[in-house]
């Protein structure tokens, strides 16, 4: 009877064993599945949203439309009644966003919010919710929105983009042609990269072989540990795996001053620099191959309390080299006052690395910058001037004086003109004028609209 129990005992205790392991197996498998890319993942989702616009546009409508645009009929018809303007409201753009505050503050790119008169923003809930335009960079290509809701949101962690490596693998997560939260991964490829895209160069971009496509802009690139370290941004035309992202650390910047102060503040060093040439590079010693020479300090200026010298030739800015006086600017202007700018120069056989905290550009230096620069001086248009001048409009500022030498006269401006607008912003006087200058102070050049008369036109004026 003894016998009998113990076979039945003992493959009661194989079966279990079997299946204990079995039990062990498959949880080792499923936490082998669990890799850092799915916790990544699994922790962030929540803070991706989708991004539609919409656009207010209008088409007409004609009582004898339904007659099908029958020459006949639009020979007795069409012109003969006013075509009303029908305004409808068009989705224009699908991209993505990511949550950076439980209050609901979203970072996505400017170009997918550019043109909206209205933004709708998707949850992973496939909850919808209408979202405000809070401020937004152009020049950086970033906007932050805020949902418009009282509900607190799950927001991402942010990362630094100082710390990251070529090489490490990165996650970009984004609703590429309209498909939701579509994970891809890849490696950091390269730092610090330019590229061009609708005519303009954007600088210190993050190169990745993450696939990153329509709809994935604005959308997070993350490192491992699921921290934000980029805002993905564009595919590099005629190239298939190129991918590009702005740092982390740079849209850090530029929100900062968005949400304090509704728009960016330029950076001021108060230096002047010029391309590096041949000769001068090899009367100062300086045998490298990228440079720009600082042809000027400001007295009192953030360059001039820090001991930056005239002659002193600028290889670096954070890590990114200077090539030329455009690099140098776009590259300051990735920057907002009150940043502290970490700079490599050249300086008598040594290099020397600085630290200058920019500031505001005061604004009393806009009439010297615009008469060394522009070549005129302005005034505020009025009644009286508009008299004196024989204009046509009181509007804007006016053109009281040129340089010969100078960048107006060459442009064919004369006293008298009227300047309406500066980069399509409108110019209603000095201190609209003053300001648009100040926030363009790092573009290679500004586009001025100019009337003459009764007749506008365009002047494109260096920086």
């Amino acid at each position: 009877m003894k016998k009998f129990k113990y076979f039945i005992v003992i493959p009661a205790c194989l079966l279990f064993l079997n299946l204990l392991s079995l039990s062990l197996i498959n949880a080792y498998v499923d936490d082998i599945r669990i890799t850092p890319v799915v916790k990544a993942v699994k922790n962030t989702k929540a803070s991706v949203v989708n991004i539609s616009t919409y656009e207010q546009v209008y088409e007409r409508t004609n009582p004898f439309s339904s007659f099908g645009r029958d020459p006949f009929f639009d020979r007795f018809f069409y012109n003969y009644f006013d075509n009303r303007l029908k305004k409808k409201s068009v989705k224009t753009h699908l991209g993505s966003g990511v949550i950076i505050d439980p209050r609901g503050y979203v970072l996505t790119n400017w170009h997918v919010v550019e043109k909206s008169s209205s933004i709708t923003v998707a949850t992973e809930e496939e909850k919808e919710f209408k979202a405000e335009l809070i401020g937004a960079d152009p020049k950086s290509d970033l906007a932050v929105l805020k949902i418009e809701s009282d509900k607190t949101f799950s927001s991402i962690p942010i990362g630094d983009s100082e710390n990251i490596l070529t090489g490490e693998t990165v996650i970009a997560i984004g609703n590429p042609f309209g498909l939701s939260h579509t994970v891809t991964t890849g490696v950091i490829s390269a730092l610090h990269r330019s590229i061009k895209a609708n005519e303009q160069i954007y600088e210190n971009f993050i190169q990745t072989d993450a696939s990153i496509n329509p709809g994935n802009s604005g959308g997070p690139l993350l490192n491992i540990k699921g921290e934000l370290i980029g805002i993905n941004t564009a595919i590099y035309g005629g190239a298939e795996g190129i991918g590009f992202a702005i740092p982390i650390n740079t849209a850090k910047r530029i929100i900062d001053d968005l949400l304090e102060f509704g728009e960016v503040r330029p950076p001021w060093l108060g230096i002047s620099v010029q391309d590096l040439t041949n000769n001068v590079a090899d009367h100062l010693g300086y045998k490298g191959s990228h440079g720009v020479i600082i042809s000027e300090i400001f007295p009192g200026s953030p360059a001039d309390k820090t001991g930056l010298q005239p002659a002193d030739i600028i290889i670096s800015i954070a890590g990114q080299k200077i090539k030329s006086k455009s690099t140098y600017k776009r590259v300051i202007g990735l920057y907002t006052a009150n940043d502290t700018i970490k700079i490599k120069i050249f300086r008598d056989g040594t290099l020397r690395s600085v630290s200058v905290k920019a500031s505001e550009f005061p604004l009393e230096y806009v009439d010297t910058l615009v008469w060394d620069g522009f070549g005129m001086k302005i005034i505020n248009n009025s009644k009286q001037i508009a008299r004196r001048y024989n204009l046509y409009t009181s509007s804007g500022v006016v053109v009281s004086e040129i340089k010969r030498s100078g960048q107006a006269h060459k442009k064919g401006l004369a006293a008298g003109d009227i300047i309406l607008k500066i980069q399509a912003k409108k110019i209603r006087d000095i201190k609209d004028f003053k300001k648009q200058i100040v926030n363009n102070i790092h573009m290679e050049s500004v586009m001025l609209l100019v009337q003459r008369g009764r007749y506008g036109y365009y002047v494109n004026f260096e920086m």
